[in-house]
């Protein structure tokens, strides 16, 4: 008896053909990110279109996970069974279809519903997968392995008037560029809300005369509520000996801000 299992999951079906000797089916759909501001005990409707782009049916399941994000604040996401997250709105979602088969060069419509509960507050996450089998392949021992993919939609959901965007910045470690390394700022930043916050900002490099000598992006911290992550941002100029200030504006989204302020002294 043959032994079949799955070997993975990503969202893009197109990075598995490249190991398919045969033709497969993938999808893509509408909808890759729904953000929502939902008073507590509202109901929302929503739906997401599922395509078929190829001359195969492609047979789709769908399906509900929870997600955070990774260690790291890259932005990377870890997914999870439902209900598995503190954040977890996936208890929230009703849908259908849970399968369906897409015609080729065909389409479908998932149809949604979120109900929040009265007592929420602050912001829960979830992610509607739709999985198609690929095909099967071989492994190095010469098993054959069900190879699927997915791609999803995930979820952002606030509940209204009662977010607290916040966070604050216990350390910034700042590294003089030398040699053909370029200065490096390092931003620890722990998020005190109760929603995610994608930290971007910028910042300035001025003299003792108050003129700009430098000026940059900083590099984006992905966080969800009581996480601390640290974010690392380069720049590549060079400055002469002195003293200067460096001036660090944090963006929390919505209108939201911290700044800080550091010395730098070039020897």
């Amino acid at each position: 008896m043959k032994k079949y299992f799955f070997a993975f999951f990503v969202f893009l079906a197109a990075v598995f053909l490249f190991y398919l000797n045969a033709e497969a089916a993938t999808i893509r759909i509408s909808a890759p990110k729904i953000e929502l501001e939902l008073a507590p005990g509202e109901s929302h409707s929503g739906e997401i279109i599922a395509e078929n782009p190829t001359d195969e049916e492609a047979r789709t399941k769908i399906y509900l996970e929870d997600w955070i994000y990774a260690p790291g604040g890259t932005g990377e996401k870890k997914f999870t069974p439902v209900g598995s997250t503190p954040l977890s709105g996936s208890k929230w979602i009703t849908f259908s279809p849970a399968e369906d088969a897409i015609k080729p060069f065909g389409r479908i419509t998932a149809r949604y519903t979120i109900t929040v509960p009265k007592d929420a507050k602050g912001a829960y996450y979830s992610a509607l997968f739709f999985e198609t089998l690929l095909g099967t392949t071989k492994d190095e021992e010469g098993v054959n392995v069900l190879v699927a993919a997915r791609i999803g939609s995930l979820f952002f959901i606030e509940v209204k008037d009662t977010v607290e965007r916040k966070g604050e910045i216990p350390s910034i470690a700042i590294e003089p560029s030398h040699g053909n390394k370029p200065m490096e700022i390092a931003t620890t930043f722990k998020n005190t809300g109760n929603v995610d916050v994608t930290l971007g900002g910028n910042f300035l490099i001025m003299d003792s005369a108050g003129k700009v000598q430098g000026r940059g992006d900083l590099t984006k911290i992905y966080t969800l509520p009581g996480s601390t992550e640290t974010g690392k941002s380069q720049w590549v100029g060079r400055l002469p000996k002195g003293s200067y200030q460096l001036l660090l504006t944090y963006d929390l989204g919505k209108g939201n801000n911290l700044v800080e302020e550091k010395t730098i002294t070039v020897a």
